[in-house]
């Protein structure tokens, strides 16, 4: 028997509340290359600005209760992680930014179009923290690079060492967070950015190597492992 297709977006699944009738191809992100054409050359150039698009990803539905209508009104709006059941291992960030029809098509039934704005990237949605208490490696399974966030556990000065690049930490007490997606340092709700010295870590495909110096319990880290 063929499962019938649905997306979760705010951690609530569309089979509550819609009938998904399409989902969005799986395609790769455009990569964001300005052609650049010259005067008296044949053909063009390109410039590889090393990132790429946002995708949008539309999914047709049919609303099959009424009654339900504005707290799908109010769940279909802003920005979440959204899971597609073509691709229920890898987590997309995104946003709905339009208007979403409806259009009558029964007695009761009303169809809709949702356009998810999704960032390029997809993520791994086994992003289990895992834990150090000495140095070792982190494996990145991804196919681009990834930005993790990294929770040190200790006291004083530290020098964190990541693929033989230092950062630097001072003033830690218990623990502080490195978040390299947001690009902040912070312990709970309080920045601590001028408390650290250097680049936030990223994790290259493949093995990544960690160390330190100072007075360190563990590391929890989150690798946010994702591809194009």
């Amino acid at each position: 028997m063929i499962k019938q297709a649905y997306f979760i977006f705010k951690d609530i699944s569309s089979e509550d509340y819609l009938m998904v009738n399409k989902l969005p191809p799986i395609i790769k992100a455009a990569k964001d290359i300005e052609k650049l054409e010259i005067e008296a050359r044949d053909g063009f150039l390109t410039k590889d600005k090393g990132t790429y698009r946002s995708t949008i990803k539309p999914v047709e539905c049919t609303i099959m209760d009424l009654d339900n209508l504005d707290f799908i009104c109010s769940w279909l709006d802003g920005s979440a992680d959204v899971i597609f059941s073509n691709e229920p291992d890898r987590i997309y960030k995104a946003t709905i930014i339009n208007q979403i029809p409806l259009e009558k098509i029964a007695a009761t039934f009303y169809s809709l179009l949702i356009q998810f704005e999704c960032q390029p990237h997809k993520y791994f949605a086994d992003n289990d923290i895992v834990t150090l208490t000495s140095p070792g490696t982190i494996f990145n399974a991804g196919s681009v690079n990834s930005k993790p966030t990294i929770k040190v556990y200790g006291t004083g000065t530290i020098t964190l060492i990541i693929n033989g690049l230092n950062i630097y930490l001072t003033n830690v007490s218990d623990y502080v967070t490195l978040d390299s997606m947001l690009e902040d340092a912070y312990k709970g709700l309080v920045y601590k950015n001028t408390d650290m010295d250097g680049l936030f870590p990223i994790f290259k495909v493949g093995s990544n190597t960690i160390s330190w110096d100072g007075t360190v319990i563990k590391l929890d880290i989150q690798a946010n492992t994702r591809c194009i």
